[in-house]
């Protein structure tokens, strides 16, 4: 097994096994579920992408064009589960400070991120993440996202591996 996937996974193990200073039991799981997304992604594995998301999402992405327009792009699901399950490079999605906000059986995960393509630099920018809870666990059910391409801070994470 990789060792980059063997670490996620005890990482995202650890945060539902191990309560963590102030995050409820809720909040580490969608920690934990965010965690599995970006593994899946960073890995192209489609059967894990499909087990944490929920079929007939919308997922849209903002970017700016060179004269200055906002650009929307939307995918349905399995769009979504194509575009990122795609053989070809190899993709590092990172976050950090991750907000979550949980009410009932919804939730909110916000992070700003930072995306490599090939282990260069792409982007940066914020991931806003839809979750429902059912059977206990939670799923991504809506993806939005911005694309950034100038003034990315500093990741705090450092360099990639």
């Amino acid at each position: 097994m990789n060792i980059k996937i063997f670490t996620a996974l005890l990482i995202g193990w650890c945060a539902i096994s191990t309560p963590l200073h102030g995050q409820t039991s809720d909040e580490q799981q969608i920690l934990a579920v965010a965690d599995e997304f970006f593994a899946a992604l960073g890995n192209r594995d489609k059967q894990a992408l499909e087990a944490i998301t929920v079929p007939g999402s919308l997922n849209i992405s903002t970017s700016l064009s060179s004269n200055g327009e906002i650009r929307l792009s939307s995918l349905g699901h399995e769009e979504l589960i194509a575009a990122l399950s795609r053989p070809g490079t190899t993709a590092i999605e990172r976050y950090w400070d991750a907000t979550v906000l949980v009410q009932g059986s919804i939730a909110v995960f916000w992070a700003p991120y930072d995306f490599y393509v090939d282990g260069e630099f792409s982007h940066c920018g914020i991931d806003s993440f839809q979750l429902i809870k059912q059977e206990g666990n939670w799923l991504l059910s809506n993806l939005s996202w911005t694309r950034e391409f100038e003034n990315c801070p500093e990741s705090p994470l450092g360099p990639i591996e």
